[in-house]
């Protein structure tokens, strides 16, 4: 990429902040991969710009968890671990469901529109078994709500969140029948979303993200023990909410494996049966 392509969004930027957001959609979009080096000569030759801005660039994506600085080794993409991506999954999940309940009341015609045509998108390219268009339909249907809670402070960190565990969960299509299985639970909260039920909204975004997050971690522990050999044994992952009795952090509420990938309305049958009524809609707070 030649300095005159860099992306400018917004406001005029300084060449550091161009190729900083650059270097960032590159890492978050799996153009560098986990572990891999980047030389900032070669960097700086790629884009068309001296060594300086690549060198603030890289330093800024250190301070935000992107890149990691070797001493005598370079600078290399952070990888995230299967238990670090538990943790930012949790972590999503509360807040994205907070995100969607304050989103509610704000969205418009236009967000709504703007909505379902991301929906037909992401089932189109799963149809065709594309990947990449579906995780940038996938992005954009996420970021929308983001954008409508009026909260810049919660944007901003739901944005960070959502950028640190993205080379890991590009492995999601991988998993077999993810893609439908999340075009469901994204029907299900389109429909509450339009009748405005902010109580209902949060409780299905934020089983959306934890069933996701399940999904793939156990798929990525999975591939890990494959690559050990046949004799690694895969245990069940600990402390994971949907596996030790919580649900969006409320006690007794549990989402078994056998419910991982039904549609939500089932799992909430299932919950109830097995544990009982959930809490009521007029009771729901923002958590």
């Amino acid at each position: 990429m030649l300095r005159q392509d860099l992306p400018r969004f917004g406001p005029r930027k300084t060449l550091t902040e161009l190729v900083h957001q650059q270097l960032r959609l590159d890492i978050i979009r799996g153009r560098f991969s986990p572990e891999e080096y980047l030389s900032t000569g070669q960097v700086a030759k790629a884009m068309g710009v001296s060594s300086m801005p690549v060198r603030a660039a890289l330093t800024r994506l250190e301070t935000e968890g992107m890149v990691v600085i070797v001493p005598q080794r370079g600078v290399k993409v952070s990888g995230v671990s299967v238990a670090e991506l538990r943790e930012l999954t949790v972590i999503r999940s509360r807040l994205e469901g907070l995100a969607a309940h304050l989103a509610c009341p704000h969205l418009t015609k236009t967000d709504f529109l703007r909505l379902k045509h991301l929906l037909l998108e992401m089932a189109k390219h799963a149809r065709r078994k594309d990947a990449k268009r579906w995780l940038a339909a996938n992005e954009q249907w996420h970021h929308l709500i983001f954008r409508a809670t009026g909260n810049e402070q919660l944007t901003r960190l739901l944005f960070e969140l959502w950028h640190r565990g993205m080379s890991r969960r590009i492995a999601a299509p991988n998993v077999p029948g993810h893609m439908d299985r999340r075009f469901r639970e994204h029907q299900a909260i389109l429909a509450a979303l339009e009748k405005c039920d902010a109580g209902l909204v949060e409780r299905l975004w934020c089983d959306h993200i934890l069933v996701t997050g399940e999904e793939i971690i156990t798929y990525l522990e999975a591939a890990q023990a494959a690559e050990k050999g046949p004799s690694a044994v895969t245990q069940p992952s600990a402390g994971y909410p949907a596996r030790s009795g919580t649900r969006c952090g409320v006690p007794g509420v549990r989402l078994d494996p056998p419910l991982v990938g039904t549609p939500p309305s089932a799992r909430r049958l299932a919950v109830r049966q097995a544990h009982g009524p959930e809490r009521s809609r007029g009771t729901s707070g923002p958590f």
